[in-house]
């Protein structure tokens, strides 16, 4: 049991630090004096922001760093409080709600008056000067006491392999992302092991073919694919030359179709150019089709984002409709981490009118740590309907999101939580949501894993030292708590939305001796 801990004596202030992206962003630090028992002391803690590569009007709006640093000053260290005491760990989301909810009412609309970026790296930093001073550990915030905590779901990782689109000049693949995940692994340290075997395979098999082993952003290979099937059908070769059978491992892909949809021609037809891979203009219908060739071009495919554009309700909707009981269909550029959007599109009980079955959850969208929170707890079924609605009351979003659950017959803002609940949706934790030397990102699963196994996480391939930064602390985690004869279980198959049912070769899962399928019942073949 951790000491009361009173913490006062805030000091806040911003500064540029360099990014992983060639560019700047910002950092904010805060030292605070800390009474626990009696001890006292003073802590200082910084946590650097992510640049941000979507920088759409609907997610919060950074602003130039050297104004950022200015409204840090000016704007937000006038709300931090006097003193916060620490008795247990709600106390600590508590206090952040309270700070965050300040920054909703100031900051403006998508905060783009006091800046997204001083409203995150205050909000952020905030946080973990409080879980610092408390002697918390993450994963403790929402847990049930020890006596009724016994197991623990880490995340599945999506490891990004093979990139294309925007992310490579003269590719031949319209999807962005291609991911390998190892789901049948007994703990998140064999994922890392196989991952990083994985990774190392699908190089040595670039240079047999005589193809450049150059990597992307997010680590993942470029490479001159020839369309866009090449890639899964890399990782399904890899897969196979290290031993693995259809229940150890899982593809997915990240589609970013809101790059194939760029002209407002496009965007008013709801078609699509699929000009990377030569394919030409498609309808939305033809594209539906196109995304279900691709889950269908492997029994193991579980995950696919982006189906459509942000603009593009109708596909989204369409896609999860017609195939939302077979695959995870997450919403990224169209939800982009605000309550606003991701009730109305998952609140329906009519999985037709629903925009998917899961949710990326991006700190940098969302804008502070509370409304990152609350976003996933939503998504998972865990929020608090009056925090809910207090936030979204402070953005200005409540009459709208009432008005667009009315349309969608669901008749209070309680009822849409309610059905969203009874859905058992996924939440999946992105990068591109810290810097420097930062460690935040991995807070995020790791704050759900003793509710939930609904949860997913990709920071990359398993390399590069910004990718390592957001795996590390899982293993660090895992050993805490394996410590303290906590048991901990990798997601697997488990983790999908509970209306999504993965149904494997009969004959492979006779191989190991294993049931046919995982399904909405939350079961995966390694009993995870």
């Amino acid at each position: 049991m951790a000491k009361e801990t009173t913490v006062t004596k805030f000091k806040l202030k911003a500064r540029e630090i360099l990014s992983s992206y060639a560019a700047f962003t910002l950092e904010g630090e805060l030292s605070a004096y800390v009474q626990r028992g009696k001890d006292c002391f003073t802590l200082s803690e910084r946590n650097g922001i992510a640049k941000g590569t979507s920088d759409g009007e609907a997610e919060a709006i950074y602003i130039d760093n050297d104004k950022a640093i200015k409204s840090v000053e000016k704007n937000i260290v006038p709300l931090l409080p006097k003193k916060v005491v620490i008795k247990r760990p709600q106390d600590i989301l508590s206090a952040c709600a309270a700070f965050d909810l300040k920054l909703v009412k100031g900051a403006g609309p998508n905060k783009k008056n006091w800046g997204g970026n001083a409203c995150l790296a205050a909000s952020t930093v905030f946080f973990q000067t409080l879980l610092k001073a408390s002697e918390f550990r993450i994963w403790e915030l929402l847990a049930p006491p020890k006596n009724k905590f016994k197991t623990f779901y880490m995340p599945n990782i999506a490891f990004n392999m093979v990139c294309g689109g925007e992310h490579v000049p003269g590719t031949k693949q319209d999807i962005q992302e291609m991911f390998f995940f190892a789901m049948n692994e007994k703990s998140i340290k064999d994922v890392f092991v196989t991952g990083t075997k994985f990774f190392r395979q699908f190089e040595k098999n670039l240079v047999r073919d005589g193809l450049p082993t150059g990597t992307a952003k997010e680590r993942g290979f470029v490479f001159p694919v020839k369309d866009n099937f090449e890639g899964l059908k890399r990782i399904q070769e890899c897969a196979q030359q290290l031993g693995l059978k259809n229940e150890d491992y899982a593809i997915g892909t990240d589609n970013a179709f809101s790059e194939i949809q760029k002209t407002e021609e496009l965007r008013q037809e709801g078609k699509y150019d699929m000009r990377f891979s030569g394919q030409g203009i498609k309808t939305r219908e033809q594209l539906i089709d196109f995304n279900w060739s691709v889950v269908q071009s492997a029994p193991n495919f579980v995950t696919m984002e982006d189906p459509g554009s942000e603009s593009d309700l109708e596909a989204h909707r369409m896609m999860t409709g017609k195939y939302g009981d077979r695959v995870q269909i997450v919403i990224d550029d169209a939800a982009v981490t605000q309550l606003r959007f991701i009730i109305p599109f998952l609140a329906s009980p009519d999985r037709a009118k629903r925009c998917g079955n899961s949710v990326l959850i991006k700190l940098n969208q969302a804008g502070t740590f509370t409304e990152t929170r609350l976003a996933a707890e939503v998504v998972l079924g865990l929020a608090d309907p009056q925090l809910v609605e207090d936030f979204l009351d402070a953005r200005g979003d409540l009459e709208s999101v009432n008005q667009a659950l009315a349309d969608l017959e669901v008749p209070s803002l309680e009822k849409a939580l309610d059905n969203i609940k009874k859905g058992g949706f996924s939440a999946f934790f992105s990068h591109r949501s810290t810097e420097g030397t930062s460690e935040f990102l991995p807070y995020m699963p790791l704050l759900f894993g003793s509710l939930t196994k609904k949860l997913w996480f990709k920071a990359g391939a398993p390399n590069g030292e910004r990718n390592l930064q957001n795996y590390n602390p899982m293993i660090r985690a895992e050993e805490e708590m394996r410590a303290e004869k906590i048991r901990t279980v990798v997601s697997g198959i488990g983790g999908l939305p509970k209306e999504v049912t993965i149904k494997l070769p009969s004959k492979t899962m006779a191989e190991t001796g294993s049931t046919a399928s995982g399904s909405n019942s939350g079961e995966s073949p390694a009993g995870c």
